[in-house]
């Protein structure tokens, strides 16, 4: 969901997902990873290291209150959320994490849909380039090509 991760799980091949969202993945996509397309099924999912979980709930996030805009520990968000409950209008609150349908794979989708999320991919890789790689899309798409196939292989 590319949220903050809500209720973590962890893979076996030490991928972390939201609870949630990888169920609902498995369930869409089939039995695989959706990072790296091994072999995954929900007995298999496990709650991360305690030294991940201190590290995530350590996290800063601002409150989305109008009025406090507060930073509070991602840990103690839904505690600090509890303390606006006087608030009478609930469109001022955002959700920490979507949650909402997986993001199905490329080639499971329609012609046009993915016509959409390469557009969509096309302009995230040229605002990367101009901002880190002085415009050059082409040096960008090889690294992360690269990037691609030795994180394929180091599952094998």
């Amino acid at each position: 969901c590319d949220h903050i991760l809500a209720d973590p799980v962890e893979t076996t091949c030490s991928h972390l997902f939201c609870r949630t969202c990888i169920l609902k993945c498995l369930k869409v996509m089939g039995s695989y990873c959706p990072a790296c397309r091994y072999p995954c099924f929900p007995t298999d999912l496990v709650s991360p290291v305690k030294s991940f979980l201190n590290i995530l709930n350590s996290l800063a996030v601002r409150c989305p209150v109008k009025e406090c805009d507060e930073e509070v520990l991602l840990g103690k968000y839904c505690h600090h959320l509890s303390s606006h409950k006087e608030v009478k209008r609930k469109e001022i609150y955002t959700h920490v994490n979507k949650g909402g349908r997986p993001r199905q794979h490329l080639l499971s989708l329609t012609r046009r849909a993915q016509k959409h999320r390469l557009r969509e991919l096309k302009l995230q890789v040229k605002t990367f380039a101009e901002k880190e790689e002085g415009g050059d899309i082409k040096a960008v798409c090889l690294t992360l090509f690269l990037l691609a196939l030795r994180a394929r292989n180091e599952h094998r």
